[in-house]
């Protein structure tokens, strides 16, 4: 077995000396004296000594960030063998499981866990590079599979064991690989790209694994630091089906080659249109920017792209909604954004638009972009909506769907002398809205003589 050192950073090392004095507290136990921590223990002990280890990490100028255990249940069906005990301690996610090994039985497909050897445990992980042990006592790292040392020298992602045999254990460990790689800029050995293209792993994939796990695989490449080397890897192994559509929907028809030419163009937009981002702010919430270029595939349909997103990849309510509302108002966009490029647009119809958008105008205005990008070429679209958002930023837009009314709808019916409501107040509302928008340094009282003047237009309505 290969080791090798590394130091510890200061979370790190009070986290190990938690779980020694843990040990040591507890050596009347049987066996716990022989016990041999690679990052694991008991945590009884944390409720009576908890606060000693937050006066230490505040003492050394970090948080504690001690969070009660949470229980993650087994579900064999969704490939999820084993019950976890998860946490969060000194800025570091922590999850509790024994060293184990898995047992087939060839009547069932789901194997029995039973505890294992470190080599034992290591050897059914998902990559090498992933099944390295630290050693709590020794200070080693160790590496079990004679492997994981060797292809982080080399910056390579590879199975302990068989790759086909491994994803069909675990289909998830596609995406598993798909997100190490990304995020440490390794890349895939080919024999476990070959297994990952397999459509019986494809298939499994669909139908084994929980979407709420494949949601949280793809939300931490979309959150990565090459969220469009994950997405791509994604679409070179012909996985868009599989993982971005919902799984009951097997009739979907879906044009692979836009979803990648949208995850290049935001990714140009990020990198090359600073003008346009300054205002659209698509770095803010990256993983509702990542999530509108996978579904623009979709731009034709509200529906089905709501319903994929939601049941694909378990999108959130607030990102499920930003989604449906860009499809709705993107052609609206696309036609707003071509009137201001030829200069025919007025301050008002632009300012009415993004409120009706409302606070996700931006995401809103970026989808139209991607979906436009994609039809008619990449700079042609960029340079229509840099002129867009240039006039955007001119005209003091950006704060267009918090505008308030100057007047409200007591005042018009005060105004117009009516003291009933009726539906056309809802058409005066609207026409105070655009004459506000038109008219940003006007008054309450020239707003009122205004709606006057508009007053048999409004009841004919």
């Amino acid at each position: 077995m290969a080791t090798t050192s590394i130091s510890l950073t200061p979370p790190e090392q009070l986290f190990r000396k938690c779980l020694l004095d843990c040990r040591d507290r507890m050596s009347d136990l049987q066996g716990m004296k022989e016990l041999q921590l690679r990052w694991t223990g008991g945590w009884e002990y944390m409720k009576d000594h908890g606060s000693q280890y937050e006066n230490e990490a505040n003492q050394q100028g970090f948080k504690a960030e001690i969070k009660n255990l949470h229980k993650i249940e087994a579900n064999p069906e969704k490939s999820k063998h084993l019950e976890t005990i998860t946490t969060r301690m000194f800025g570091m996610d922590v999850d509790f499981v024994n060293l184990r090994k898995e047992v087939y039985d060839e009547k069932s497909r789901n194997p029995q866990m039973e505890f294992g050897t470190p080599e034992e445990d290591a050897m059914r992980r998902d990559a090498c590079v992933n099944a390295l042990f630290y050693n709590l006592d020794t200070q080693q790292v160790e590496d079990f599979t004679g492997r994981g040392l060797r292809d982080m020298s080399a910056r390579m992602i590879r199975t302990p064991l068989a790759p086909y045999q491994t994803f069909r254990d675990d289909p998830l460990r596609v995406l598993r690989l798909i997100r190490f790689a990304a995020r440490l800029g390794y890349t895939i050995h080919e024999d476990s790209l070959k297994a990952m293209a397999d459509s019986s792993i494809h298939d499994a994939l669909r139908l084994k694994i929980s979407r709420e796990r494949v949601g949280v695989e793809i939300g931490k490449i979309m959150t990565g630091p090459d969220p469009v080397g994950g997405l791509m890897q994604i679409h070179q192994l012909g996985l868009y089906k599989t993982v971005f559509t919902d799984p009951d929907d097997t009739a979907v028809q879906i044009d692979d080659a836009t979803f990648a030419n949208a995850i290049q163009t935001l990714q140009k937009v990020l990198k090359q249109c600073s003008s346009v981002c300054s205002i659209l702010r698509p770095e803010a919430d990256v993983t509702v920017a990542w999530t509108l270029a996978t579904y623009v595939p979709y731009m034709n349909d509200e529906e089905a792209a709501v319903a994929a997103a939601k049941a694909a990849i378990k999108a959130t309510n607030l990102i499920s909604k930003i989604l449906g509302e860009a499809i709705r108002y993107r052609r609206q966009l696309q036609s707003l954004t071509r009137k201001v490029s030829s200069d025919q647009a007025t301050r008002a119809e632009v300012g009415v638009a993004l409120k009706e958008c409302g606070k996700s105008w931006r995401s809103h205005v970026l989808y139209s972009l991607l979906c436009d990008a994609t039809e008619e070429g990449f700079q042609a679209a960029v340079d229509r909506y840099t002129k867009f958002v240039d006039f955007v930023r001119t005209e003091q837009l950006e704060g267009a769907a918090e505008l308030k009314p100057i007047i409200n709808g007591n005042d018009i019916k005060n105004a117009l002398e009516i003291s009933k409501a009726g539906s056309w107040l809802k058409q005066a509302l609207d026409v105070v809205t655009e004459w506000q928008f038109a008219h940003p340094r006007g008054t309450a009282e020239e707003a009122k003589e205004m709606i006057k003047l508009k007053k048999d237009q409004l009841q004919a309505g």
